[in-house]
């Protein structure tokens, strides 16, 4: 409870001393950036240790993040003394959004909190990988940080949002292993009141009352971050026994058989609630996958509680969308001359776009698709005369951004990441069926499909200079088919002929064809309103939709080259680009479910009969779409369930407390090496990933000469970098030749040896006599030693 408090007041302090900055910031935007002060705070403030770590210029301490927090105070304090006439009036008009913000944030807060204390253990997954980069960030003096899992190499692996926890963590002084549970907590937490904030304008500039925005914008934290996909209805259907094997058949999804009625109201099988991940596979007839991918969504990842990129990114994209909105909605005309008289938000806008590639590198480009659409429209709603004019103004901001989100974090672009992927190439043989997207998306998709139909709806009749809008709007639009077509579609027909072809042809167009006829039309709608200067939110509602079923679309079409192949070609594509059309849908979505209204006929063209039908029609609709909304709460309702129980007394935050009956010598140790030993690399067993092996570096964020090797291979892309160290740790261990132990211990810049239970059963000894003449015990608790090489032998 006090490291929960304390993490809650450094954030509750940050907000406050960005809020005046974000009020001046985004005063664009109807809510001034009231709900942007909290991750606006954490991005600036972790940029700023971050740079002044990587010039050496302050390290990277607890004294040094409250020093670039208490400046950026004073400044705060400057700019409100010299504004506040203005800001106390802007917040006695907004006092209900800001305390509906506020709500937001402690109950997301509080519930995450509770959730996690009941299954906070990191031992499992990726977990020890996501600590590791915590430690590594929390532990260096300076930048980039050394990876703990390949000493004297740096991380190569975008993980900024790991900074960012850590430096939260520096804030409020909380240990790694429960700052690692209270990241997740955090993510969900500063989502949540970002999505309010979001949705909340949106609705505003679309001429919603501020009644009617916070109403909605309430509606979009647990739309977006509590829904599940419609999976747990298909859990509920086999609990009940319903469905016979033909039915499940059918479903093809592993893990779900036909069984007999149990009665019982969730599954009570272990981790149930996974299978919700991996929907979309296509099987053989012997039931092997040809299509291995996952499909997570928001509520599952804080579930599961893994801090990985993706996961950290969600507040940070929702942040980037309405700093891109923001630049959408000023007032300047787009151009080079509007760059140069309002640089604060195309600066901010830069830095929160080319953060997303430090915390989660596929965000990026979704970033820049936005951008690139948002000045756009920007450009025919300001030059509505020319649709060149408005696309070359929209160029001439666009690449000076690109160029600056790039400059802005160029070290990391330049040695810290060397990248997974490849390339792209057209996907072929498998392809999503439609019952499982809607599976995955499909209240989403519904919603959305409704915003769509009721604009168009309502759109007036075409004009002839609408012409050269609606060609662009198909032609972006078809160009993935094309481009699949000549890639994909030829090659197939040349070596396996035109039969195969046609049939991939058949599964592509499946999804892809209808995926672009909805981008066409919501991107023509889109600038169409935008050069007739409608209200503005819905052209940037409409792109925000377009850009998601783009997503989708090439999901369908590509996939990245990365380090999986096989059966797991596109398992990252469509994880990682599905989640972004998760995060973008649902913001149409409760937008859309917001602006439901009554269908109102005209008296003279209706009779008694089309009403009655209409409403019945109407009603149906509603009913439908209730039960599939209330349908997506089951699976969180019972996956929460499942994660957050424990035994009284035994909910806690940190995530090694499982080592204090499993293991004490073990939780001491690193305990002792984390907070009390002097600063140093380590040595520890090597082993598989997936596995105890690692625990030691990852908990401490001391480096060790090698972790998990199968991660590094896919960081690294070669197994070059860590090439016989595996024989050099065998070798330090086996402790057949000391004199070599002693080389390879000062070649790696060794201060401790780990010796715990892994080592003795790996390597088959109890101690390390024989290096007693350069090594000296430092710790020691039940059968746990740590070494330490003597003073003298440290290399300068």
């Amino acid at each position: 409870m006090i490291d929960a408090l304390a993490w809650f007041l450094v954030l509750e302090i940050a907000g406050i001393v960005a809020l005046p900055w974000a009020w001046l910031l985004f005063r664009a935007l109807p809510d001034r950036g009231l709900t942007l002060a909290k991750p606006a705070a954490l991005l600036v403030f972790s940029y700023a240790v971050w740079v002044l770590g990587l010039g050496h210029i302050l390290p990277n301490t607890q004294l040094t993040a409250w020093v670039v927090v208490l400046s950026a105070g004073s400044g705060s304090y400057w700019l409100v003394r010299r504004r506040w006439p203005e800001l106390r009036e802007f917040l006695k008009d907004n006092w209900a959004l800001l305390l509906a913000s506020e709500l937001v944030f402690v109950f997301f807060f509080t519930l995450w909190a509770f959730v996690v204390s009941g299954s906070p253990a990191i031992n499992h997954t990726e977990k020890p990988m996501d600590l590791m980069l915590l430690s590594a960030a929390y532990q260096a003096q300076f930048f980039p940080a050394e990876d703990s899992w390949l000493s004297g190499h740096s991380i190569s692996y975008y993980h900024f949002g790991h900074i960012i926890i850590a430096f939260t963590a520096k804030l409020s002084g909380v240990v790694t292993s429960v700052g690692y549970n209270l990241g997740i907590v955090t993510v969900a937490a500063v989502a949540g009141s970002v999505a309010l904030g979001l949705v909340y304008n949106l609705v505003r500039v679309t001429g919603g009352s501020a009644k009617r925005s916070i109403a909605t914008g309430i509606a979009a934290p647990p739309l977006i971050l509590l829904a599940g996909n419609l999976a747990g209805v298909l859990e509920f259907i086999r609990l009940r026994g319903w469905g016979g094997d033909g039915f499940w058949d059918w479903i093809a999804i592993k893990g779900l058989d036909p069984i007999s009625g149990t009665g019982t109201v969730f599954p009570a099988d272990f981790w149930w609630w996974f299978r919700s991940t991996r929907i979309i596979d296509t099987l053989d007839e012997t039931g092997n996958s040809l299509d291995y991918t996952i499909t997570e969504f928001p509520v599952f990842s804080f579930i599961l509680g893994d801090l990985h990129a993706h996961v950290l990114a969600i507040p940070f994209l929702l942040m980037a969308v309405a700093a891109t909105l923001c630049v959408y909605l000023s007032s300047g005309r787009l151009g080079m001359s509007w760059l140069r008289s309002d640089p604060a938000p195309a600066l901010f806008l830069a830095l929160s776009g080319g953060a997303l590639a430090f915390i989660n590198f596929w965000d990026f480009p979704t970033f820049l698709g936005l951008l690139a659409g948002a000045l756009f429209l920007k450009g025919c709603r300001d030059y509505p005369e020319s649709l060149l004019q408005s696309a070359n103004a929209a160029v001439s901001v666009f690449l000076p951004l690109l160029v600056l989100s790039v400059v802005l974090f160029l070290p990391f672009h330049l040695t810290a990441y060397s990248g997974q992927t490849s390339g792209v190439l057209p996907l072929q043989e498998v392809a999503t069926r439609p019952f499982l997207l809607f599976i995955v998306l499909g209240p989403f998709i519904v919603l959305s499909i409704v915003f769509l139909a009721r604009k168009l709806l309502r759109t007036c009749r075409p004009e002839i200079n609408d012409v050269p809008l609606a060609a662009t709007a198909l032609v972006v639009a078809v160009l993935p088919l094309g481009v699949w077509v000549a890639t994909g579609f030829l090659f197939q027909l040349a070596t396996d002929g035109g039969s195969a072809a046609l049939a991939d042809l058949g599964r592509r167009m499946t999804l892809a064809v209808p995926g672009a006829m909805i981008v066409a039309v919501a991107g023509y709608l889109a600038m169409a309103s935008a050069r007739r200067g409608q209200t503005p939110g819905v052209p940037f509602v409409l792109l925000t939709m377009a850009l998601a079923f783009y997503l989708l679309i090439g999901a369908e079409l590509f996939h990245i080259v990365d380090s999986f192949g096989g059966a797991w070609r596109r398992m990252n594509t469509v994880f990682k680009f599905y989640y972004q059309a998760w995060l973008l849908l649902g913001i149409v979505a409760v937008i859309s479910l917001g602006a439901l209204r009554p269908i109102r006929l005209g008296s003279n063209s209706s009779t008694p009969w089309t009403r009655n039908a209409a409403a019945t029609g109407k009603l149906a609709g509603v009913a439908a779409l209730a039960i599939l909304l209330a349908a997506s709460f089951y699976y969180t309702a019972g996956a929460m369930l499942d994660r957050s129980s424990a035994p009284p007394g035994a909910r806690t935050l940190d995530g090694l407390a499982f080592l204090k009956k499993a293991s004490p010598g073990e939780y001491e140790a690193i305990a002792w090496l984390r907070d009390e030993a002097e600063p140093g690399r380590i040595v520890e067993a090597v082993g598989d990933d997936y596995s105890e092996y690692g625990r030691i570096s990852a908990a401490t964020g001391m480096a060790t000469p090698l972790g998990w090797k199968g991660h590094e291979l896919q960081w690294r892309g070669s197994h070059e970098p860590f090439a016989g160290r595996e024989e050099d740790v065998d070798a330090i261990y086996s402790g057949n030749d000391p004199a070599e132990a002693r080389r390879l211990l000062e070649h790696y810049e060794v201060r401790y040896v780990y010796l715990g239970s892994r080592e003795q059963q790996k390597y088959g000894v109890s101690s390390l006599p024989e290096y007693g003449e350069f090594l000296k015990t430092a710790f020691h608790r039940d059968n746990v030693t740590v070494y330490e090489l003597q003073p003298e032998q440290f290399l300068e």
